[in-house]
């Protein structure tokens, strides 16, 4: 399910400095360049060494990509081709909107499938990008997501085709999550 952060963002970006600073005010500066900043001191605990050096970018085509990734090959690849985005933005500081990073990423990812360069391209295309910016309202309508991290689980009730998944949005402690996960369970 695609979740644009920055929905409005322009194809150019704009240094994340910048948009900390624009959107969450002069205390995001500082954070942002601390070291030992709990995103950073969380990172390095899961393997990340954040780059202060990248841009926020439009992130459209990549999930235009990575859902025709899914659709073709599976989840499997298509969560591979996400890690390998992240860690080519977050640790790289690529630029995650360049047509040439998706085309490699996903063909990369997906060699064994038969998903081409043209594949790649075409599923980048302005009518696959304008289905993600209206499954992106959609879901967040819907489902009221409003941040990241959101968490959607499906019960694990076979019998009732119109159960509700249990749904959240926000980074909880590991006891809530696992009161959710025995809801959707339904162990409560």
């Amino acid at each position: 399910m695609p979740f644009l952060l920055n929905p409005n963002m322009s194809n150019e970006g704009e240094g994340m400095l910048e948009h900390l600073t624009k959107k969450y005010g002069p205390s995001a500066a500082e954070r942002f360049h601390d070291p030992d900043s709990p995103l950073k001191v969380m990172g390095r605990k899961v393997g990340i060494e954040f780059n202060n050096d990248r841009k926020v970018v439009d992130t459209k085509k990549a999930h235009a990509l990575m859902e025709y990734i899914k659709e073709q090959c599976g989840n499997d690849k298509a969560n591979q081709f996400m890690e390998d985005l992240f860690h080519a933005y977050l640790e790289e500081g690529k630029d995650i909107n360049d047509e040439t990073l998706l085309v490699e990423t996903a063909v990369r990812n997906t060699n064994d499938n038969g998903i081409s360069a043209d594949d790649a391209r075409r599923a980048m295309g302005p009518d696959h990008v304008k289905q993600i910016l209206i499954q992106d309202r959609q879901n967040k309508y819907k489902y009221g997501v409003s941040g990241v991290p959101f968490f959607m689980i499906h019960p694990n009730n076979n019998d009732d085709d119109n159960s509700r998944p249990v749904a959240f949005s926000g980074a909880y402690p590991v006891e809530v999550i696992a009161e959710q996960l025995q809801e959707a369970a339904g162990e409560n």
